[in-house]
């Protein structure tokens, strides 16, 4: 048997403070490199704003022209959130953003038309409200508009800034300049109040539930739900789910509209820049069983494609049309202290088995696209013409 050793209480005491030294030590080290890095950070932000001042500065004692300071502090932060090379992500004026929380309502005051949301081609009308100044004057989806009361759409610093212009008061005019084709076209349009249903339904002769949704906006589900179960109750046979020119919405919308379709799991998964902790939407076990169908094109954006994407990957629907442009970013409008904000991507999303459609977006089952003729005469096409449309009853009738 070993003999047992005894310390002493002063040789105990220099351990203890051996082990606070080199604990004090190890934090100090920690604390010192995240200084540190906070410092660099800090001094490279200095050097920025230093650029930017020194910039203001020298405008402001020799540019020769006149100019709005506000303006241009706007421009500059406009800039910089471009310069974030992300598309999908824009700065917005006290003024715009004023504007994107009123269309968030039940109703707001313009022509009714919506831009393409792609960087590349803002001017691009993909959608025409039904019913709508726009649609009565004579627009159409496809035309680009020109110019806005004289004023050349590439004079603008952003879409967001003609959609402000195009906007207005009930009652006022707008004149809008399209190029439509090898023409160009003028109208001239007295704005009114838009109303913002998003779910329009109609049985088709053969039985079959047409759903269109033309955005995924502030109590659509609601809406959604109680148009597709008023179909069902009517007894239709199966539903198409046309989603074409939708621009997409919220992330919450479109969960609840899924999980009326789907089977129980995972709807979507999302994470922050730091990749931790998902956020993730499940659907449960109570949904509409009937043969289905989702057409998309081009301009099927975000919730839009997304939509898409799960009903394709659960296997409860076939999806018809052409390729998504693929979005795989959600947004959040952040508002300033001035009441100016910034549409921010915050997170990444991924379908249910975990795909991204980031660049990649929906491959459809049926491949079909509709000629130029029939995209500028989408809104009066008559079903029998509707190629993409007759795909999907030839897919849910199982021909």
């Amino acid at each position: 048997m070993k003999k047992k050793r005894s310390i002493s209480v002063s040789a105990a005491l220099m351990l203890v403070m051996l082990a606070v030294v080199a604990t004090f030590n190890v934090v100090f080290f920690v604390a010192a490199e995240y200084y540190n890095k906070r410092l660099e950070g800090i001094q490279v932000l200095e050097q920025e704003y230093k650029k930017f001042k020194e910039v203001a500065e020298v405008v402001s004692k020799s540019f020769i022209g006149e100019y709005d300071a506000a303006k241009a502090m706007d421009g500059a932060m406009a800039g910089y959130i471009d310069g974030l090379g992300d598309k999908w992500s824009h700065y917005y004026t006290k003024e715009q953003v004023e504007a994107i929380q009123e269309s968030d309502k039940n109703t707001y005051s313009g022509i009714g038309v919506t831009l393409s949301a792609d960087a590349e081609t803002p001017y691009l009308i993909t959608a025409v409200a039904k019913g709508g100044p726009a649609e009565k004057a004579g627009v159409r989806p496809m035309d680009v508009i020109v110019s806005v009361n004289g004023m050349l759409s590439e004079s603008y610093e952003s879409r967001d800034a003609l959609i402000s212009d195009v906007r207005g008061e009930k009652g006022t005019s707008v004149k809008i300049e399209v190029q439509r084709g090898e023409e160009k076209l003028s109208f001239d349009i007295t704005r009114d109040e838009i109303p913002n249903e998003c779910v329009e339904t109609r049985m088709l002769d053969n039985g079959v539930g047409l759903v269109v949704i033309t955005g995924f906006e502030t109590g659509v589900d609601k809406e959604f739900e109680a148009k597709v179960t008023d179909l069902v109750a009517q007894g239709a046979s199966a539903l198409i789910f046309d989603l074409r020119f939708n621009p997409g919405g919220y992330v919450d919308v479109m969960y609840k509209m899924l999980d009326l379709l789907l089977p129980e799991g995972l709807v979507i998964s999302m994470t922050d820049r730091t990749g931790s902790k998902p956020v993730e939407y499940f659907s449960d076990a109570h949904r509409i069983e009937l043969p289905m169908a989702v057409i998309v094109n081009e301009y099927s954006y975000s919730a839009a494609e997304f939509f898409a994407a799960a009903t394709q990957e659960y296997g409860v629907a076939t999806i018809v049309g052409d390729h998504t442009t693929g979005k795989g970013y959600a947004q959040n409008l952040l508002i300033l202290s001035d009441g100016s904000g910034i549409n921010l991507s915050t997170a990444r999303y991924y379908t249910p088995k975990g795909a991204s459609l980031a660049s990649t977006g929906v491959t459809p089952d049926v491949s079909v696209s509709l000629t130029e003729d029939q995209m500028y005469s989408f809104y009066t096409l008559k079903d029998a013409d509707d190629s993409q449309l007759q795909a999907a009853i030839a897919a849910v009738q199982g021909q």
